[in-house]
């Protein structure tokens, strides 16, 4: 998994693979130049994430070795590859080569090895009380951490009173509730409450879900180009005695439910304004094409909101008995079928990006279980249990 994350930084880093022919001087003229260069916080926030996988999963691969050498090593990788890749950017078009970019890239591996290093304490050194199991489902608490990120990315609080009445505004002057927002919302917050359930004890569930709303709501005032919409207050309304009714369901009903909504949530937001064209766009076949284009923080918000909507359809489909196969090859058919369907509406572009989501999804939740710890009995799939590619 760290070699795919390797790819995935090498692609997003060197695209569109454009070569210079303008350049002057040696290679070493061209290292003479590379320097500490001032950064957006678009780009700030992109190159924090973007090794974060790297670290976390070097981190994984040797969770049976000492922890310190394993640090260091994946350090000392993370930062090769980030000095190897800003110099391969001195010879490409559209790229600009900075020391900054390079120690961004140490944190953000730092920060995803020691992710690594916690989720490892909190099964064995570090006991929590509210936890339901140690250590944590691995599969709930990526789906609670994914629901979070998209919903205060770009994740850079501001003390302004003025941006606090912004972020209220739509609340108060011509608030407007549409049905596919609302079912968007209600279906979220029902799949983050449920993740929720499963990692924290039962007594533990309500106080944890309203601290996850708490940081929500109160994140979307402060975090910078955040507000809150009546929508999702309303969903909020919905969702509450909706989760209560859940409750006194059996765990593969729940599911069953849930996953009914996140498939009309994806089909509704694929398929928005829902008017179609005469004549068809073209299909992209070149991944995270419009992704590496255009605002980097609309761009990495909008790849986290996916990942949450299709890595959370193929979880529950797998919890509902279905093998991790056919949970994500029928993930991965309706979203092919939605990028088809995209061909032909407005503002909508057509690529191949989101199926590969799909796919990345289905291989994570494959990961062998000591990479990444085994959930408990209490947290096991709710149908049948199949193996992790197929019955059996």
């Amino acid at each position: 998994m760290a070699g795919a994350s390797i790819v995935l930084i090498l692609y997003g880093s060197l695209f569109p693979f454009r070569i210079r022919t303008d350049i002057d001087g040696g290679f070493f003229e061209l290292i003479k130049t590379l320097e500490f260069k001032p950064t957006t916080r678009g780009d700030i926030i992109a190159n924090l994430l973007l090794y974060l996988p790297l670290g976390l999963c070097l981190m994984f691969a040797w969770s049976g070795r000492a922890r310190w050498p394993a640090l260091a090593r994946a350090m000392l990788i993370g930062t090769a590859l980030a000095v190897a890749v800003e110099l391969t950017q001195m010879y490409l078009r559209g790229r600009v080569s900075s020391l900054t970019d390079v120690a961004l890239n140490m944190v953000s591996t730092l920060a995803g090895a020691c992710g690594a290093i916690a989720y490892g304490a909190l099964g064995t050194s570090v006991r929590l009380p509210f936890m339901a199991s140690r250590p944590p489902d691995p599969a709930a608490l990526s789906v609670v951490v994914l629901w979070l990120a998209f919903r205060l990315a770009p994740f850079v609080p501001t003390i302004d009173w003025q941006k606090y009445k912004d972020a209220l505004k739509p609340l108060l002057i011509d608030p407007q509730i549409g049905g596919a927002e609302l079912l968007r919302y209600v279906t979220g917050w029902l799949v983050a409450g449920y993740a929720v359930r499963l990692l924290t004890r039962r007594e533990y569930t309500l106080a944890a879900t309203l601290a996850i709303v708490g940081i929500v709501l109160l994140g979307r005032i402060v975090v910078v180009g955040k507000t809150l919409s009546l929508a999702e207050l309303a969903a909020l309304g919905i969702s509450l005695p909706l989760a209560a009714v859940m409750i006194a369901m059996r765990d593969h009903w729940r599911v069953v439910v849930l996953a009914a909504l996140l498939t009309a949530a994806i089909i509704a937001q694929g398929i928005a304004p829902f008017d179609l064209l005469s004549q068809p766009h073209a299909f992209s076949w070149m991944p995270f094409r419009s992704s590496l284009r255009g605002g980097l923080e609309t761009n990495y918000s909008a790849l986290l909101e996916k990942a949450f909507w299709y890595g959370s359809l193929v979880w529950l489909l797998a919890r509902g008995g279905w093998s991790l196969l056919a949970s994500t090859v029928g993930t991965a058919s309706l979203v092919a079928a939605i990028e088809i369907v995209q061909m032909w509406l407005p503002g909508r572009s057509a690529d191949i990006t989101d199926v590969l989501l799909v796919l990345a999804a289905g291989f994570l939740l494959a990961l062998p279980r000591e990479h990444v710890g085994a959930p408990a009995a209490g947290v096991a799939p709710a149908g049948p249990r199949k193996s992790a590619w197929g019955s059996g």
